[in-house]
Formats: C-alpha cells, sequence, structure tokens
C-alpha cells in the first residue's frame, strides 16, 4: 500500500521573500514611470536574478501545497525570465496584458483567504500590467501612461513590502502586529 507523504520546506517564508524582490523590481519600474531615471537597462539587467528567486519561492512554495501562493508566483517567475526578451511593441504589450489577467484571475482566487490586504495588491499588480503594457506598446512617448504605471508600480510596491512585512511579523509574534486585513476571531472562541 503506497503512503502518502508531503513535503514541507520551511526557507525563511517563501512567499515574503517573492515579494520583497518583486517589490525591489517594481520599485524601479515606477520609478521609470515617474521619470526619476531613463535607462530602462537597467530592468532588464536585473529582471532575470529577481525571476531566479520567485522562481525558487514558486518552487516551494509548490512543495509547501500553498496552490494560491504556486498560482501568483510561477508565471510571475516566468515573466521575469523572460523579461528581457520582451520587444517594445504589440507582442510585448500582449505579455503584459496576458500577465495582468493572470494577476486579475489571482486577485478573484485570493478572495477565499483571509489575507484582506493580498487582493488588493494583487488587483493593483493586474492593473499597472496593463496600463504598462499599453505604455510599452509603442506609447513610451505617451507620458499620462507613463506617469500612470509608475504611480500604479510605485503602490504596488509599497504595498507589497507593507504586505511582506505584515506576515512576517504575523508569523515572528504569533498575531497581527500590522493591520493586514485578517479579520480577527469572535470573542467567544478567545475564551
Amino acid at each position: 500500500m503506497a503512503e502518502e507523504s508531503n513535503v514541507h520546506v520551511k526557507v525563511a517564508m517563501a512567499d515574503v521573500m517573492a515579494l520583497f524582490v518583486i517589490a525591489f523590481f517594481t520599485f524601479l519600474v515606477g520609478g521609470l514611470g515617474l521619470g526619476v531615471f531613463d535607462q530602462p537597462a537597467i530592468l532588464a539587467s536585473i529582471a532575470v536574478p529577481v525571476g531566479i528567486l520567485v522562481l525558487v519561492a514558486t518552487i516551494i512554495t509548490y512543495l509547501n501545497e500553498n496552490v494560491l501562493g504556486t498560482a501568483i508566483f510561477g508565471p510571475l517567475a516566468v515573466f521575469f525570465l523572460v523579461f528581457p526578451f520582451i520587444p517594445a511593441d504589440s507582442a510585448g504589450m500582449l505579455a503584459l496584458v496576458y500577465i495582468g489577467l493572470v494577476m486579475l484571475i489571482d486577485t478573484v482566487l485570493s478572495l477565499a483567504q483571509p489575507v484582506r490586504l493580498l487582493p488588493i495588491v494583487l488587483f493593483i499588480a493586474a492593473i499597472a500590467f496593463i496600463v504598462t503594457g499599453l505604455w510599452y506598446n509603442g506609447g513610451a512617448t505617451d507620458a499620462t501612461l507613463r506617469t500612470a504605471a509608475g504611480v500604479l508600480w510605485m503602490v504596488f510596491s509599497l504595498l507589497g513590502m507593507y504586505l511582506a512585512t505584515g506576515i512576517v511579523l504575523l508569523v515572528m509574534k504569533g498575531k497581527q502586529v500590522v493591520p493586514i486585513g485578517i479579520p480577527s476571531a469572535p470573542a467567544a472562541s478567545k475564551a
């Protein structure tokens, strides 16, 4: 008779690591969109290392049977790994819009889990990917799209770092230290 075996890897909370590295990347995308710098080559140079770290997080979330984490980080890992090869044309726009749609699906899926901040973060990412796709499709001269993408990515980055920090504190303290939207238990269950 076969014996069921579950593998669980306890490696510094893979989802937190992924959130921090994605927030780092998107902080730079936000800076590019807001005109803080004008050298998009830096994004291509760090996309693959970010993709590798997100892929590691995907594998760990998969081994830990975290379906939602795998659904979120898996497509993002592939996106970051191929990012340097995405052309600045309609094919690139479709790639960004596709990832935006995947994030929108993940947003809907995340409504079933207890952290209420996660669907907000994912929804902002979905919209940011779609707006960035429109900007990336030859609209690099469109200041409105560039600024909108920059603002969305900056908001996503800051909320992503906040969410990651909240999860770390939740795990370390065993209770919600900073609000990340976990409903408190009813008073009857606390007794």
